[in-house]
């Protein structure tokens, strides 16, 4: 493995860096140094060979010589002209000029050089692929001068007799044989690997044609949801706000008759009520709040004003355990820049759960002013003495239709998810700090004035 990986690295150093992009044109560029480092020795065998029969090293012996050792600095021919198509077409003239050179001057068609010929046509067609004309004419040229030396002279010149050639054609032929193989191996390598690319091509197609019919399907159960939802919204808000409304007026005027019977009756009704009311509107809140589909209008809010209408909204749920209520306000709070509509749903959740929460204890809500360089925010917080957060469900507190007790208390599992993304929409958040069986704090913080009015400032 080691050996094989500096074999590789060594003939990466002649693969200049255009030919890296992609793993055919790089092993197509290793294939070519490698076949040019090794092929050139099958040459030596005939040339030696020649070299001890020949009475007379001439022109024609010399111009081989030189054409087949030329191959040896084509590596470094690929690594200079940067890119493979000159050394590859040089390769391919030369290959074919040897062949057919070679085979006219020694020995016609029983000639050793002869089976290079196929070799230098396979090598055309495999790495001048994108110029298959220029290949055919040069073949075509080729056989034409051969053919044409032939007819003038009227046979091959007999330089060595055909008889001494046999060995030699023998070694030649064996030699052509093994490049070509090699060569073969490749491409069927290749092809494998190119079948099994377009294999994975097509599963990815056809997975990417399911998704989409899968995303469309459901992109119109959702737009189906969104139109079930509105029109939901005002068939069951309506009739609960009536009940509502009707069980605090006969409980104003039962109360004002010293019914006290009636009165818990009523004030069960009204409590019943007002429960489902929070579960309808979380539940046809929310996928307006998933798809950022809220309307959230920042405007000057009077927050002592504010906090002391959700206080006077919740406290009767929160009495309602036996529970004790407490606001306390820092002087000063003033005036904030925010959605009063949005502010009040998030503190009527946190208060509810902390009536719900917290039976014979105390739930307190704090506001205070902060200053934080040149910025000012508001911290609003809901502090009960209930049963307390597990440190397990800490995480998933947030997420949609958790529920911390779920089997002791009912409800959807939405009040802190969607609190907790309205409190997103107006550029605040939510935090929480919780010990079992002693009580949760849930801390509101909320920027003083709105983000683009601060920056235009």
């Amino acid at each position: 493995m080691m050996f094989t990986d500096r074999l590789v690295r060594a003939v990466d150093w002649f693969v200049p860096a255009e030919l890296r992009d992609s793993t055919a044109s790089l092993w197509q560029a290793r294939i070519f140094v490698i076949s040019h480092f090794l092929g050139p020795f099958s040459a030596v065998a005939i040339l030696g060979y020649l070299y001890r029969v020949l009475a007379a090293h001439d022109w024609v012996f010399w111009i081989l010589c030189i054409l087949c050792g030329s191959f040896w600095g084509l590596p470094l021919a690929l690594k200079l002209a940067r890119n493979l198509f000159k050394p590859a077409l040089y390769s391919f003239c030369a290959l074919t000029f040897i062949s057919v050179f070679g085979s006219f001057f020694y020995g016609g068609v029983s000639s050793p050089f002869l089976p290079w010929f196929l070799t230098a046509q396979m090598l055309g067609f495999f790495y001048l692929s994108d110029r298959p004309r220029l290949v055919l004419i040069f073949i075509g040229a080729s056989l034409l001068a051969f053919s044409t030396a032939y007819l003038v002279l009227g046979s091959f010149p007999n330089r060595v007799p055909i008889h001494d050639l046999s060995t030699v054609g023998m070694i030649s032929a064996c030699a052509a044989t093994v490049y070509n193989s090699m060569m073969a191996i490749y491409y069927a390598h290749v092809m494998v690997a190119q079948s099994a690319l377009q294999r994975e091509i097509k599963r990815h197609l056809e997975t990417e044609v399911k998704l989409r019919a899968a995303k469309h399907d459901a992109e119109r159960a959702n737009e189906a949801k969104a139109i079930f939802l509105a029109k939901m919204s005002h068939q069951l808000r309506t009739p609960l706000n009536a009940i509502i409304g009707y069980s605090e007026i006969l409980l104003e005027d039962t109360e004002a008759g010293e019914q006290a019977v009636d009165a818990e009756e009523l004030r069960s009704i009204n409590n019943a009520g007002r429960h489902l009311l929070s579960l309808v509107s979380d539940v046809l809140d929310m996928p307006k709040i998933d798809s950022e589909d809220v309307d959230v209008r920042l405007h000057p809010v009077d927050l002592d004003q504010c906090l002391e209408q959700v206080s006077a909204t919740c406290r009767n749920l929160i009495l309602h355990n036996r529970n004790t209520f407490a606001l306390e306000k820092h002087d000063g709070l003033g005036m904030i820049q925010t959605d009063e509509t949005r502010l009040r749903q998030i503190l009527i959740n946190l208060l509810g759960n902390a009536g719900k929460f917290t039976k014979n204890g105390k739930v307190v809500l704090r506001a205070r002013r902060v200053r934080e360089g040149n910025r000012e925010h508001v911290l609003i917080s809901v502090q009960d003495t209930g049963i307390g957060i597990p440190p397990e469900a800490m995480p998933s507190l947030f997420k949609s239709f958790t529920q911390v007790n779920s089997d002791l208390y009912g409800g959807t599992g939405l009040g802190l998810a969607v609190s907790h993304k309205l409190a997103q929409l107006l550029n605040g958040e939510i935090s929480v700090k919780s010990q079992l069986s002693r009580g949760s704090e849930f801390t509101l913080r909320l920027p003083a004035v709105a983000q683009a009015i601060a920056a235009a400032a």
